[in-house]
């Protein structure tokens, strides 16, 4: 604790410093950002301090709005080492410390917290047939509007049935000889995943559009224009390798404050229904959850100027990624399982056993888990179960 909060001290002393960079560079660059800049710094410096207040009055998590401090830190801190190796390797280290001391601290007085809350029982009384007639009509308009939603992801995205048929091809073999649990090809609810996959794909494409276009345009507007340009200049293998960091960062803090919100948990928590892991139940999302979480990921590299190299390669492996670390197989990568995210790590995060709740939010490489004090992933076994303790509708 003693250390966690000289670190938190020492922070605040290099954003005291970043603040006066970009106060000058907005004097010598009017009009460039540069202010907006230095507010947003100041900002930072308001949250690390109350982090720090948090901390000295005894608590030991970290909260979402400290989560989301830290990783702004760290992600701008990646994008300032492409061009100034020292100040942002700096900032990585800091960051990283801060997040791994506030890990430590929430894994020795953890205590079992869960993240499956169970449901109150549901009233019964006179009003049940009316209630039941309601959710038949609903059940009705929302069949009719996800059909016409399906054709529409159908005449959008021609390739769409291709590239379903190809993850079939290469995923239900794979399943049937490295089966993990038997079961049938189709098995109980493909049909709601096959919509989900249809609809989900327009859906994201059309919610990170309307992100980067209204969210990423402001964010933009808070880094200098200097800043973004020198990072576009880079060398292409610097933006996706520095793109990639920052996105996995991003994509770690999303997926959790999607845990630990309350509001983003209820789209979330789709995800988690699931009782059946395969590569299909990877596509059984919430759109809105799925765009939160990909915003997070990607807004950062949009706002810090890197090109679409490293926006494309990031979507790319987390598609990839995705369908893979669901699948319904039994595959042991020996060393390899703490370097990169296997079917067995996120096999855990869908774990409906106490001891696997709230880790493994990472969704390329456990190093995060590893680093940020959220890593479960015992050697010898696998889940017996999968799910929440919810109730969530089956169709």
């Amino acid at each position: 604790m003693a250390g966690l909060t000289a670190l938190h001290g020492i922070e605040l002393v290099v954003l005291l410093k970043a603040a006066g960079i970009t106060g000058r560079m907005a004097k010598a660059h009017p009009g460039n950002g540069a202010g907006l800049s230095t507010l947003s710094v100041l900002a930072a410096l308001v949250m690390v301090g109350w982090q720090g207040v948090r901390l000295v009055r005894g608590q030991r998590s970290l909260n979402p709005t400290g989560l989301a401090a830290q990783s702004a830190i760290l992600m701008t801190s990646i994008a300032v080492a492409t061009q100034n190796l020292v100040p942002g390797f700096i900032g990585i280290a800091l960051a990283c410390a801060v997040l791994v001391g506030w890990g430590r601290l929430a894994n020795s007085r953890r205590g079992g917290v869960e993240r499956h809350a169970a449901v109150p029982p549901r009233p019964t009384g006179t009003a049940a047939p009316q209630r039941a007639l309601q959710a038949g009509l609903g059940g009705v308009v929302l069949a009719v509007v996800t059909a016409l939603v399906v054709l529409a992801a159908l005449s959008v995205r021609s390739g769409i049935i291709f590239g379903l048929a190809m993850l079939a091809i290469i995923f239900i073999p794979l399943e049937r000889l490295f089966a993990l649990h038997p079961r049938r090809v189709l098995r109980r609810g493909w049909r709601t995943d096959v919509v989900h996959y249809l609809v989900n794909g327009t859906a994201l494409r059309l919610g990170l559009l309307v992100s980067v276009v209204v969210i990423g345009g402001v964010l933009r507007i808070f880094v200098p224009a200097p800043v973004r340009a020198s990072v576009s200049a880079s060398p292409g293998w610097v933006q996706v390798v520095a793109g990639l960091a920052i996105a996995m960062v991003g994509g770690y803090a999303g997926h959790r404050a999607a845990h630990e919100v309350p509001l983003l948990w209820r789209f979330h928590r789709v995800h988690h229904s699931i009782r059946e892991m395969d590569w299909l139940a990877a596509n059984h999302l919430h759109p809105l959850d799925e765009t939160f979480i990909r915003s997070v990921a990607v807004l950062p590299l949009y706002a810090l100027g890197f090109g679409r190299v490293s926006l494309g390669a990031f979507l790319v492996l987390i598609t990839l990624q995705a369908v893979f670390i669901h699948a319904n197989v039994r595959v042991n990568f020996g060393p390899l399982r703490w370097v990169i995210a296997t079917p067995q790590y996120h096999h855990w995060h869908h774990a409906r056993e106490p001891q696997a709740y709230n880790s493994n939010y990472a969704g390329e490489f456990p190093a995060l888990d590893a680093l940020f004090g959220t890593l479960y992933l015992p050697a010898d076994r696998w889940p017996a179960q999968y799910g929440v303790d919810d109730s969530e509708p089956e169709g």
